[in-house]
């Protein structure tokens, strides 16, 4: 396929993947109602859990997303020679939202790899470890996971202690990640690390991409309150990584930690994030089930929820020319902000309507299936960066405003 055989125009190029995910429908696609889920399961969750007896579901995401490759449609936005279609981000979302509005499996399980660690590798790696992984992502070949966040370093990000040291070709790695989504679920990931202590804060980490097989490394779940474990701990004992996979220059780990957290926090507010068109078809059948729109207590409510979700879409189809040169550069951060403010909206609404059954088995429709999103909602709050930290990257990344430094004790 030639990129000139590829409609640019959104409309025409929605046209265009429905012809070619019409193929994949008899093997992948869901019946509607029972999109990104399993067979029997009415779950509705704002983090995707690692469920037992998950293995079976995890290779069928990954043949599907090796389908889409393989039809040439899995990362429009890439570069053709990494298998793309050479188009633009809005194009992505095209696809995403194409893919749960007909039944196709949710890809949550490579969100990490797809749109966190392939950014990094296709703006900061040499060229032959972007034509090594870069094609193996997004055909699921391999699987990533992100390891920044450390126990004293989340919000801190610089702050992270995690030492890298030269031996030879090779980087001696030691240190402990936390909070690390699909880690158990990983081939390979993007880890930030101190490799010149004696150098500035910021200015001392390098980005590495490390084999999560690589003898040195253990994964441990972090059970969470919804019963899931969707995130993971991470131990580096001298994990050994070559100098090859290195990604961005020595030093420059913080400039390529920017443009994975920039794309992370611009995906989460599109169909990819959290809000997919499946949540919010069942929140609007739920609302229309109970007859809630009627019932002037819960119109409020409802009146916030939907204003949060329209303020999420308008900002999320916003084009990069619509934004001012200042905001541009935040724009991920202001949709990552709505996005989580949508969420919260949601959840009080489900937690409203329902009552009791929110979190109680009632034997009802949607009884208890809203407990895992409602109970997942603030962990939305702390992923790709605190709502403190989005604050402040608006405020003085964005708008100009100086720094505030702490008050001094007296």
């Amino acid at each position: 396929m030639t990129t000139t055989e590829v409609p640019s125009d959104l409309a025409a190029f929605a046209g265009f993947l429905r012809e070619r995910l019409a193929v994949l429908s008899g093997e992948f696609a869901r019946p509607s109602d029972a999109a990104d889920r399993a067979p029997g399961d009415d779950r509705i969750a704002a983090v995707e859990e690692l469920r037992e007896g998950h293995e079976e579901e995890i290779r069928w995401v990954r043949r599907f997303q090796a389908a889409l490759y393989e039809a040439g449609i899995a990362w429009p936005s890439g570069p053709v020679v990494h298998g793309g279609l050479g188009l633009t981000p809005a194009h992505d979302a095209v696809l995403d939202d194409l893919l749960s509005e007909l039944g196709f499996p949710s890809r949550e399980a490579l969100f990490v790899g797809l749109r966190i660690v392939a950014p990094a590798l296709l703006h900061h790696a040499a060229p032959a470890l972007r034509d090594e992984v870069l094609p193996a992502l997004y055909r699921a070949q391999i699987v990533g996971c992100q390891l920044f966040s450390e126990p004293g370093a989340g919000s801190d990000l610089a702050g992270v202690t995690t030492r890298a040291v030269r031996d030879g070709d090779d980087w001696v790695v030691s240190g402990q990640k936390v909070w690390t989504s699909m880690a158990h679920l990983a081939d390979v990931g993007e880890a930030l690390v101190r490799t010149h202590p004696e150098a500035s804060k910021h200015g001392g980490l390098t980005m590495l991409l490390i084999d999560m097989h690589a003898p040195g490394v253990t994964v441990r779940p972090i059970r969470q309150m919804t019963g899931g474990a969707a995130f993971n701990e991470v131990f580096l004992d001298e994990v050994r990584v070559p100098d090859a996979r290195r990604i961005g220059g020595l030093g420059e780990g913080w400039r390529v930690a920017g443009t994975s957290l920039g794309s992370e926090r611009s995906t989460m507010g599109g169909a990819a994030g959290p809000l997919t068109p499946y949540v919010m078809e069942r929140v609007v059948g739920l609302v229309r089930r109970l007859g809630a729109e009627a019932d002037a207590v819960h119109r409020p409510q409802i009146a916030r929820a939907v204003a949060a979700v329209a303020a999420m879409r308008a900002v999320a189809n916003l084009s990069p020319g619509s934004w001012s040169h200042r905001l541009e550069p935040v724009s991920g951060s202001v949709l990552k902000m709505l996005m989580s403010q949508a969420a919260d909206e949601i959840a009080r609404l489900a937690q409203d309507v329902l009552g009791e059954g929110a979190f109680v088995d009632l034997g009802e429709a949607d009884a208890y299936a809203w407990s895992e999103f409602v109970l997942g909602v603030p962990a939305l709050h702390i992923a790709g960066g605190t709502d403190e930290i989005q604050r402040n990257v608006i405020a003085q990344r964005g708008l100009g405003l100086p720094r505030v430094s702490a008050p001094r004790a007296t």
